[in-house]
């Protein structure tokens, strides 16, 4: 055991697991509570998620009899990082020594017994679906991994700011159960294992193999929101795309909704992954020549907890982390303002509702922007700059207020048009009157 622990990091940890403040909670306070399993101590104990307790002991039970040690032994195992894990923590923890021990034993061997079940259940699925036999189909028993149902809950609370544990504690239980093993375990294992919670519940869809896992910002990740945040990102920073912005403009944190910016003119078209961008972030919004070119996201249960949270993460972090996920809520929450945006948006197969009602996606955006605050170096601020502008040009008023006005539909065309031949041959036939008269000689009596 000594030896295992030499090297470990001993630098003081900031806290990065915190309590979410009022404003934020008061708007939605079960967006940030678990619903099936307490992680970390601020919710340990709670009543209606003890029956998840015996999960963990089975977990628990399970890596004993893999590894033929007790719980002793790992309790006294676990106990070299509690001073350490207790600095992550923002808030007052109301637990004694032993009781937090047990809590880091039981959560880390919960989330790495969890994840690596679950993953393997995955793979033997997708095996038999091929028509490949499995050699992991016995994980399909599981009581917790053969219900779709639950796996999504559980890892919707993985993915909640006051439902955390340090990586670092679940490193270590995971380095210390395999190191007999074959294949010692590598940071990268674990992070590639901790991608699982936010793939299953993120609007769009995330390509893992393009992460990086060596990179100190990734490998160094502190808990699950922490992780998302370092390897979900904008192809452009956030520098690269102010650069106008940052030349003594004041920011532009302003814009009109889809059913105005439509009424300047402006169109709305989905962008899709491609050879020249892969894997496209949700993030990577363009605003090119009155054209808004989208990526695809999908609107589901699980999307206002997910926000919510991460957005949660970024409030209450240091002000120098980019807020990018804070940024991109709160430019949807300008685009939609109501159900006819939302309408818009899928028409334009930009938004993927699977939520069914279109109102509740606009209330759920706009609720969003209550209790957070944006800073200066917004994210979309040059480019609410330029639609702004473009919206302003009198030519693009009055050729979208024609269009919309009397080239709304075919006949409304055809009519228009008409009406404007049958002018020009009223105007062009009193030209030609007039010039008559004026170069016809007068006559003689």
């Amino acid at each position: 055991m000594e030896e295992h622990i030499v090297g470990i990091e001993e630098r003081e940890a900031m806290p990065c697991i915190f309590r979410v403040h009022e404003e934020l909670r008061n708007v939605n306070t079960n967006a940030y509570t678990p619903r099936l399993v307490s992680i970390g101590p601020y919710h340990y104990g709670q009543p209606k998620l003890l029956a998840m307790e015996n999960h963990k002991e089975r977990y628990l039970e399970l890596v004993l009899q893999r590894t033929n040690q007790t719980q002793e032994y790992y309790l006294d195992f676990m106990r070299i990082f509690e001073e350490r894990a207790r600095k992550y923590y923002a808030d007052p923890i109301d637990l004694d020594s032993d009781e937090f021990v047990k809590m880091m034993l039981y959560d880390a061997c919960f989330i790495v017994e969890f994840l690596v079940l679950v993953i393997q259940s995955d793979r033997a699925k997708y095996q038999r679906q091929q028509g490949q036999q499995s050699r992991d189909a016995h994980h399909d028993y599981d009581p917790i991994v053969n219900k779709s149902w639950i796996k999504a809950h559980i890892c919707c609370d993985l993915m909640r700011l006051e439902n955390q544990l340090p990586f670092f504690v679940i490193f270590e239980f995971f380095s210390f159960v395999t190191a007999r093993t074959q294949n010692p375990p590598s940071t990268s294992i674990l992070m590639t294992l901790a991608t699982y919670p936010f793939c299953r519940i993120m609007p769009k869809k995330f390509d893992i193999s393009r992460i990086n896992f060596e990179d100190t910002s990734v490998s160094e990740s502190k808990h699950f929101l922490d992780l998302l945040h370092n390897v979900y990102r904008p192809s452009t920073s956030r520098e690269r795309s102010n650069e106008c912005q940052n030349r003594n403009k004041r920011p532009c944190f302003k814009m009109p909704s889809v059913i105005e910016l439509q009424d300047a003119g402006i169109k709305f078209e989905v962008v899709e992954d491609d050879d020249d961008k892969p894997n496209l972030s949700m993030f990577d919004i363009r605003f090119e020549h009155g054209h808004f070119k989208i990526p695809k996201f999908k609107v589901g249960d699980w999307t206002e907890t997910f926000f919510r949270n991460i957005i949660a993460y970024e409030q209450h972090s240091s002000n120098d982390e980019p807020q990018y996920f804070t940024d991109y809520t709160h430019f949807m929450d300008l685009l939609i303002n109501s159900k006819e945006d939302v309408k818009q948006l899928r028409r334009h197969d930009v938004l993927d509702n699977w939520l069914g009602d279109d109102e509740e996606v606009a209330l759920m955006f706009n609720k969003l922007g209550q209790g957070k605050i944006i800073e200066d170096q917004f994210y979309y601020a040059e480019m609410c700059s330029e639609v702004n502008a473009h919206c302003k040009r009198w030519w693009n008023r009055t050729r979208a207020s024609l269009k919309r006005d009397y080239f709304k539909n075919i006949w409304v065309t055809v009519a228009t048009i008409a009406a404007a031949f049958l002018l020009l041959l009223t105007i062009t036939q009193t030209v030609i009157a007039l010039i008559t008269i004026i170069i016809s000689p007068p006559s003689r009596h």
